[in-house]
């Protein structure tokens, strides 16, 4: 990687590196499944109130008002949607690489991870053009710690490669030349 970044020996400072790792991907799935529950019900609301209110105009809030307020939910909260599913796929990939030891799917996910944070940078960004900043606050907090968590397990993909790699001897060691003769 071109960055530079630490290497963690434990999570939390008292689990180890694996222990840590599923720990995330668990909860990763079941907060993912229930952000993903909740942003679909906020956006059967919005539906719901647009279709309600597109008859009855309102003289403090016009139609096309209403209209360019509902398309930036709707935009904002498919990419919600969007993010949250890329977040299972990755999450199951991670559990399933780290209960079978294998580092090359521990490899996958600190890549998807690490793409996953910059959509969710995005998703800031865009959260904070269509909702606003107090709308950004909880996205952020989710930001850094999605990265921490990207870092145990960066940490623990690097801990099982080394554990898979055949030990290297050294050949010094096999051979010693002959001790010079004295004439």
């Amino acid at each position: 990687m071109p960055l530079s970044l630490p290497r963690l020996t434990r999570c939390c400072f008292c689990l180890s590196l694996r222990t840590g790792s599923l720990i995330i991907g668990y909860v990763s799935i079941l907060l993912s499944l229930l952000f993903m529950a909740t942003t679909s019900y906020f956006l059967y609301m919005v539906v719901k109130f647009v279709e309600e209110n597109k008859d009855k105009p309102n003289p403090e809030h016009p139609p096309d008002e209403l209209a360019q307020v509902a398309l930036g939910l709707y935009v904002s909260q498919a990419y919600y949607l969007l993010v949250y599913l890329y977040l299972i796929v990755i999450s199951v990939m991670l559990v399933v690489g780290v209960h079978m030891n294998n580092h090359h799917l521990l490899r996958y996910y600190v890549y998807s991870g690490f793409f996953l944070f910059g959509m969710a940078l995005a998703l800031v960004v865009v959260s904070f053009v269509f909702v606003g900043f107090l709308g950004t606050l909880p996205l952020l907090k989710w930001c850094m710690t999605h990265f921490f968590c990207l870092l145990i397990v960066r940490s623990t993909y690097l801990e099982m490669e080394e554990q898979s790699r055949p030990k290297s001897f050294e050949m010094q060691h096999l051979y010693s030349p002959p001790a010079p003769i004295n004439i």
